[in-house]
């Protein structure tokens, strides 16, 4: 099975034709199905391009949201739309809602969106002000620490969702793929090879997240987890375990690439 992984596509930012091309392409690497690690578009065209995505490439998409994928909009309606998009377009899987997917009778696929929940660096002195405050209606509140326990709760939202699903994986299938669109561990935040500093690790990190992955990694250590993610348009790889992988994906906006192609059995 050929498992096609693309990340930060932001499609509203690609011209119409080269959206076409980009498609034309993805479907020339004959992938069996793809894994999509979120910032697709924005809330108000997001349904637009992954219909236009799965009626072009006609395979499964597995895929989570990433920030972009909310902004002009709220996460609770985003995430109502996206399942009732699923619903009329059956190859279309967001993983929050499927649960565990075999891909082959020895891989398995489980993710949750995730969201940078402000626990690792330093949020409290950081001078990043990310977009997402201003155009994700339940970030936009009062002030720095109004939001910070609404990141702390989103992340522990991803976690808990990764703690169901990830231990039922691990029990039936070898290999489980891992698809989330923020780096969950501080050495997976690559940017130009370098990781992410204390004023940007925040924003950009879900340590809740990364805390189950590292658990269950230690819990079945003849499983292997590989952990797709992407959010800071930097590509790098950490092995934090011998049988945890964390690929992060580069970007560039206006560019849509394919990430890589992985040969399952």
């Amino acid at each position: 099975m050929r498992l096609l992984w693309l990340t930060d596509i932001h499609l509203n930012f690609v011209p119409p034709r080269e959206v076409s091309s980009f498609l034309d392409a993805v479907s020339a690497a004959q992938p069996d199905a793809i894994a999509l690690t979120g910032d697709v578009a924005e809330s108000h065209d997001l349904s637009l391009y992954l219909r236009q995505m799965v009626e072009r490439i006609n395979r499964p998409i597995y895929f989570v949201l990433g920030n972009h994928d909310f902004y002009f909009g709220s996460i609770r309606r985003v995430r109502h739309d996206v399942e009732g998009l699923c619903a009329a377009h059956p190859l279309l899987r967001w993983l929050p809602s499927a649960g565990v997917v075999e891909l082959t009778p020895n891989v398995a696929l489980v993710g949750h969106d995730g969201w940078a929940d402000a626990r690792l660096g330093d949020y409290e002195r950081s001078y990043v002000v990310m977009n997402d405050y201003r155009l994700v209606e339940e970030l936009v509140v009062a002030g720095k620490q109004d939001r910070w326990p609404l990141l702390k709760q989103l992340g522990d939202e991803a976690a808990a969702h990764m703690r169901r699903v990830l231990p039922a994986a691990l029990a039936r299938y070898p290999q489980v793929f891992v698809l989330t669109h923020v780096p969950p561990l501080r050495e997976a935040c690559w940017y130009q090879g370098q990781i992410s500093d204390e004023h940007w690790l925040p924003h950009f990190t879900c340590q809740a997240m990364g805390q189950v992955l590292l658990e269950c990694a230690a819990q079945w250590p003849d499983r292997q987890i590989t952990v797709l993610c992407g959010h800071t348009h930097s590509g790098g790889e950490t092995r934090p375990l011998p049988n945890l992988l964390v690929l992060t994906g580069g970007a560039t906006y206006a560019s849509p690439e394919i990430q890589r192609v992985f040969t399952l059995v």
